[in-house]
């Protein structure tokens, strides 16, 4: 506090006594500190922390300045800003906030002032002729030493006298500015619009002038000034013109700075997504209708790996390199390189003659990217994947130009690394029907549309269920009955698997749990988990808690782990099944056979009956001979299983040749929508209670 009420009683008069200037500032601090802390900051207080120093006189040259300067470390530095998120960030806006708090204030005083000295020149032509000196003595005194900058011209702007303020804003002796006309000292794009608002000034259509203006001092440096000019018209003398300037050069640079950061990322210094759109508007605005728009939506591949091996400083290096490196991709064209966030970035193109095609651009970009860059001795590059929009500037609306863009990036990443694509309506067609209704199953699933269908599972041998699966049917009132798989791949859009897939374990154990007091022989309840619901790790808690809330014979419940899960890396999916299998519950091997990294899990999980990949079985033709390589497939993983001493389950018969086609090949347990369709619970309930009649005539 000492420093800040030095530098505030250095330039100016307070008048207060050090040890009250003192107090007054630590409260200043100690509000702006509880501003901070709120969630959202309470800029609001800032404003009026800036109001108040000006009311308490804090208003000298460099009051403002010392400021910012003093309270930006001080706040950083304070234990309770520390704590919070983006503190920086925070402390920026609300300086900013103060900044233009004090400014309004200052405005507002100047104003203020103005209007007493205009009317103190007014009131003294009606003065007598024995206050004329007084008055005269008093005009002189606020004209030489008011802290704002005021010029006396003639009608025609030739200056006639100037202030110290003034001189000093402008760097130089009042009379070398004597020389000049006021209109000499403004920026040459200002001077038009300057040199018409005094011409309205002087033709009585306005009563004065409020205006910004941008003067440039004897060293060519800009000075910014909020200007206040009146006609001053004394009767039996010439007309003057009294120009009040208001130095606001700091207020501006901070004004501007702070619009940099809004619109430029910061770590690469390229402009954002919102100057994008703002370029994107303007570039549309001024465009003939026929022009060509191309945006390129840039996706890194493999940042991730630098990330992690080689720590952020590296990937951020990495990412300045290419902000550089796309620059340089498109020089030469109209173009503007943008960062969107993370690893993707957007390049705008005016197409020209000489712009390339959309293959020879993505060649170029590839190019540059895959030299490599060298930080500490080590070479890194990137692939990436572009996904490109070209489109004629008259049928460009902003957001579905970003979200084409967006989508076909998207789809191109789908087909690997270092890919590029250009914009497919009748693919966008598809895709954006599919994000569509993944973005509405959460209030699907809320409102009852999503529900549990069960399909039986029949023993090759003797047809006996030995078993029903639970999955999972979306009856959409405009789409139709959308199936199991259709509905986990909408829920992985979202990141609601994790949601639908809880929901469905428990629904479906509920009602197995049903089935289990009813008949002594029900048939195991059947749930096959994605690989991310099978990798959760809170999985086993779940599934131990339903059990013990339901009752229900874990021996009943059979999980049906993704061999792809069971295999990776970290572990977790093989700990998930091994710690179920304590339990209880019979795990199963699904989606087998997909990859000859499947063959691990018949060691990790001995005697797991093995489900044949869903993927694999699609691929086969409805007569499944004419398929002789999925078939021969599907036949040789079927042997191998078999040869492992394992059940091999076979799913996905859709007609009566792949079923004939199956029980040739020996498989253990089958089902499919040709066999059983999916049906509900009451359905299921009812086939169960025939089976037990129907066994009782039989003992009968």
């Amino acid at each position: 506090m000492q420093r800040w009420a030095s530098a505030m009683t250095r330039t100016t008069y307070v008048p207060l006594e050090r040890p009250d200037i003192e107090h007054r500032l630590h409260e200043f601090v100690r509000r702006l500190v509880a501003a901070l802390v709120e969630e959202p900051v309470r800029l609001t207080v800032a404003t009026e922390v800036g109001r108040l120093l000006v009311e308490g006189h804090f208003t000298g040259p460099d009051s403002l300045g010392s400021t910012t300067a003093l309270l930006g470390p001080h706040l950083l530095e304070h234990p309770e800003v520390r704590g919070i998120d983006s503190p920086a960030h925070k402390v920026v806006a609300v300086l900013g906030e103060l900044a233009a708090g004090y400014s309004v204030a200052m405005r507002e005083q100047v104003l203020d002032r103005q209007e007493q000295l205009n009317r103190a020149l007014l009131s003294a032509k009606n003065k007598a002729e024995r206050d004329l000196r007084a008055s005269e003595a008093r005009l002189r005194e606020i004209f030489a030493g008011s802290a704002l900058g005021i010029v006396i011209t003639d009608v025609r702007n030739e200056i006639e006298e100037v202030n110290e303020a003034f001189a000093t804003m402008l760097g130089a002796p009042p009379e070398e500015l004597t020389a000049l006309n006021l209109l000499d000292l403004v920026h040459p794009e200002e001077t038009d619009t300057l040199r018409e608002c005094y011409a309205r000034l002087l033709a009585g259509e306005i009563p004065r002038i409020q205006e910004y203006a941008r003067f440039v001092d004897l060293t060519g440096e800009p000075v910014w000034g909020r200007i206040s000019a009146s006609l001053l018209d004394l009767q039996g003398g010439p007309r003057s013109l009294v120009t009040m300037v208001e130095d606001v050069t700091d207020q501006n640079l901070l004004q501007e700075e702070f619009s940099r950061q809004t619109l430029h990322d910061v770590l690469t210094a390229l402009p954002n997504r919102q100057f994008l759109i703002s370029h994107l508007e303007r570039v549309l605005a001024r465009a003939e209708p026929d022009a060509l728009i191309t945006l390129c939506h840039v996706g890194l591949d493999g940042l991730t790996v630098i990330n992690h091996g080689l720590g952020h400083t590296a990937g951020d290096f990495l990412l300045r390199e290419v902000g550089r490196r796309l620059t340089a991709a498109v020089d030469g064209e109209r173009a503007m390189v943008a960062r969107l966030g993370g690893d993707e970035f957007a390049i705008l193109i005016e197409n020209g003659d000489e712009t390339p095609d959309p293959g020879a651009l993505s060649t170029a970009i590839s190019a540059e990217l895959t030299e490599p860059a060298y930080y500490r001795e080590n070479g890194l590059a990137v692939s990436a994947c572009i996904g490109i929009v070209q489109r004629i500037a008259r049928h460009i609306v902003v957001t579905e130009l970003l979200r084409d863009a967006d989508i076909t990036l998207h789809r191109t990443k789908s087909t690997g690394n270092g890919q590029w694509s250009l914009f497919d309506s009748r693919q966008d067609e598809v895709h954006r029907e599919h994000y569509r209704l993944a973005a509405s199953m959460p209030g699907a699933l809320e409102m009852g549309e999503i529900r549990v269908e069960y399909q039986p599972m029949a023993r090759v041998a003797d047809g006996e269920v030995v078993g029903v699966e639970a999955l999972l049917t979306w009856e959409h009132p405009e789409v139709g009955a959308l199936d199991h798989a259709q509905c986990l791949s909408l829920a992985n859009e979202t990141g609601l698997i994790g949601q639908l897939g809880g929901w469905l374990l428990d629904e479906a154990c509920r009602q197995a749990l049903l089935w289990q007091e009813e008949f002594e022989d029900a048939p195991p309840l059947v749930i096959n988990l994605t690989t991310d619901q099978a990798c959760d790790p809170d999985l086993p808690r779940r599934v131990r808690r339903l059990l013990d809330e339901t009752r229900y014979d874990p021996r009943k419940l059979w999980i049906g782990f993704p061999a792809g899960a069971l295999v990776r890396s970290d572990r977790e999916g093989g700990e998930n099944a091994a710690l179920l299998r304590e339990l209880g519950i019979v795990i199963l091997i699904s989606d087998f056979g997909a990859s000859y990294l499947d063959l691990h899990c018949l060691r990790l999980l001995p005697d797991a009956p093995v489900r044949i990949s869903n993927r694999l079985l699609a691929e086969l033709t409805a007569v499944p001979c004419d398929d002789t390589v999925t078939s021969e497939a599907v036949t040789g993983v079927v042997k191998l299983v078999h040869r492992a001493g394992r059940t091999a389950m076979v799913g996905e018969i859709r007609t009566a040749e792949q079923a004939e086609w199956i029980v040739e090949l020996k498989a253990d347990v089958v089902q499919g929508p040709y066999l059983v369709p999916c049906t509900d619970a009451q359905a299921i309930t009812k086939a169960l209670r025939d089976q037990r009649r129907g066994r009782a005539g039989e003992s009968d």
